[in-house]
C-alpha cells in the first residue's frame, strides 16, 4: 500500500496513482500497512543511503574504503569532488525526501482519521516521526542545513528553501522526543521502541553538543536491561542478537542486506568490488577481535584485498542477518564521549572499556583528558568502521577531517565536507542555494 514518493526535491504534485487519504487510513490496520511500507521500501532501496548506500559512499570519502572498479560517478566520492550534477548523490536526496513526503502523507492521514482509536494514533504518527527524524539527521550531516518540510501541501513545500543545521536539528530532535513518548515499548525492533527514540537522540544531542542530555539518553538505554553487548562479535548482525536497538528485516529476494551484497565478493577467489583502505586496515590494535572477525581479506595473484565482514551474507534465500541500524556499543562510546566532555573520566574509561573488553582488547592505558578523548575516536574507529557513515560524521564534528585524513585525501578541501545539493533541485527550486564551492 505504498503512498508516493517525491521525484523532486519537495516539489510534488499529486500523484496519477496516490491512494486517497480516507482509503489508506480508514483504520488502524490500513495505517500500519502504510507505515510498515516505508520500512520495507527502505530495506529493498539497493543504493539508497538507508539500505547500504550511505555506508559506501560515505566509506568512499573517507579513510575506509576504495574501489576496485573505475565507476566513475562512485570515484567522485573517493576524489571527493562530486559533481552537483551526480546522479547518485540526487538519489540520496531523493530517496530522503521521498520518505519525508510519505511519513509526512502518513501523519497527517493518521491525524485527520476516523476510524483510529487515540493510542494507534499516537504509536503510528510516533513511528512516522521517529523515521522522519532519522531521514533528517543524516541529510543534515550529508549536506549541511537542508529544507525543514512537515507537510504535503504542494503550495506549502513547493519552494521550499534550506533552514539552518540548528533548525534542522531542532525539528529532529522534536521528532524524537515525540517519538520517546508515544511509541510503544512492547514493539519488535523492527518496528521503534522508545528506547529506539532515545538512541539517536544521545547521538542527537552529542552531534549538537549537548553532553549532559546525551549522557541522560544513553543512560536509558544502558540502563533499561532490555539489552546486552553480545559476547561474540559474530552474533552483532545476526537477527537474534541481544544488542539490537532498531532494526531493519531483509525482505528483497534472495538477498540479507545490501550491504553483505556490496562487500562479500561471490567467492574467495573473487576480488571484492570495495577494499579496506590500508590505513584503516593497519589501525586495529594487536589482539582486537574484530580485526579477527569483521574483516575478512581474499588474496588474488599474490595482492591482498581485505573488505568488511560485518555482514556475512550476501545473495541467500534464508538470511540470518538483519540489518542493524542502532545498537548498544554505540550508547557505551556516546556516553563515554559526553562524560569526559563533562569531565567524568573515570565514568567515561570505564565506558570505554566495556566495548573494549568485548573486543578482546586489555583496559584502556588513557588517563588525562586528552588521552581519553584520542582512545574514543580510535575506538569508534575500529567499532564502527564501514558502518552508517559514522567515520565520516565522526571526524567533521571533531573538526579532525584535515588532520586525519590530509595523507590519504589530497584532495579533499573544507566545502568537500557536506555533499553539493543536487543541481536537479536546484533547478526545479530556485529557492534552494548551493553548497560553498560547488
Amino acid at each position: 500500500m505504498a503512498l508516493s514518493s517525491c521525484k523532486k526535491f519537495v516539489e510534488v504534485s499529486q500523484p496519477k496513482n496516490q491512494i486517497t487519504t480516507s482509503q489508506v487510513f480508514a483504520d488502524s490496520t490500513d495505517a500500519n500497512a502504510a507505515i510498515i511500507d516505508v520500512y520495507i521500501n527502505m530495506m529493498t532501496s539497493a543504493m539508497g543511503y538507508d539500505s547500504g548506500g550511505l555506508t559506501v559512499f560515505t566509506g568512499l570519502s573517507v579513510d575506509e574504503l576504495y574501489q576496485t572498479s573505475n565507476n566513475a560517478v562512485y570515484n567522485q566520492f573517493y576524489v571527493n569532488n562530486i559533481s552537483s550534477t551526480n546522479s547518485t548523490n540526487n538519489g540520496l536526496w531523493i530517496s530522503a525526501y521521498g520518505y519525508i513526503y510519505t511519513l509526512n502523507a502518513c501523519i497527517e492521514g493518521i491525524t485527520a482519521s476516523k476510524g483510529i482509536q487515540p493510542s494507534a494514533k499516537a504509536q503510528l504518527i510516533a513511528e512516522a516521526r521517529f523515521v522522519r527524524a532519522f531521514q533528517y539527521f543524516y541529510l543534515v550531516n550529508l549536506y549541511g542545513g537542508v529544507p525543514v518540510v512537515t507537510s504535503t501541501d504542494y503550495n506549502v513545500t513547493r519552494l521550499t528553501g534550506r533552514s539552518s543545521t540548528d533548525l534542522v536539528y531542532n525539528q529532529i530532535i522534536a521528532d524524537l522526543q515525540y517519538a520517546e513518548s508515544n511509541l510503544n515499548n512492547s514493539a519488535a525492533f523492527e518496528r521503534p521502541t522508545p528506547y529506539a527514540a532515545s538512541a539517536l537522540l544521545a547521538k542527537v544531542y552529542l552531534y549538537t553538543g549537548k553532553s549532559g542530555l546525551a549522557e541522560t539518553e544513553a543512560s536509558k538505554v544502558i540502563n533499561s536491561g532490555i539489552f546486552n553487548l553480545e559476547p561474540d562479535l559474530n552474533s552483532v548482525f545476526l537477527g537474534s542478537s541481544a544488542e539490537t536497538i532498531w532494526k531493519l528485516l531483509p525482505v528483497a529476494p534472495n538477498t540479507a542486506t545490501f550491504e553483505g551484497l556490496f562487500f562479500v565478493p561471490s567467492s574467495r577467489s573473487a576480488t571484492p568490488r570495495y577494499v579496506l583502505a590500508p590505513s584503516l586496515f593497519s589501525s586495529f590494535e594487536t589482539g582486537d577481535q574484530r580485526m579477527i572477525n569483521w574483516v575478512q581479506v581474499n588474496t588474488i595473484a599474490g595482492k591482498a584485498y581485505p573488505y568488511p565482514y560485518k555482514y556475512k551474507q550476501g545473495t541467500t534465500s534464508s538470511p540470518n542477518e538483519d540489518y542493524v541500524i542502532l545498537r548498544l556499543a554505540d550508547q557505551y562510546l556516546i556516553r563515554a564521549e559526553a562524560e569526559v566532555t563533562q569531565d567524568k573520566l573515570t565514568a567515561a574509561v570505564a565506558d570505554l572499556n566495556v566495548i573494549r573488553n568485548r573486543a578482546g582488547l586489555p583496559n584502556a592505558t588513557a588517563s588525562d583528558h586528552a588521552s581519553i578523548v584520542a582512545a574514543i575516536q580510535r575506538e569508534r574507529r575500529s567499532e564502527f568502521f564501514c558502518e552508517w557513515g559514522n567515520r565520516w560524521f565522526d571526524l567533521k564534528r571533531w573538526n579532525l577531517s584535515g588532520s586525519a585524513l590530509s595523507a590519504v585525501k589530497s584532495s579533499l578541501t573544507a566545502n568537500a565536507l557536506v555533499y553539493p545539493v543536487p543541481i536537479q533541485q536546484i533547478t526545479a527550486n530556485p529557492d534552494l542555494r548551493q553548497n560553498p564551492g560547488y
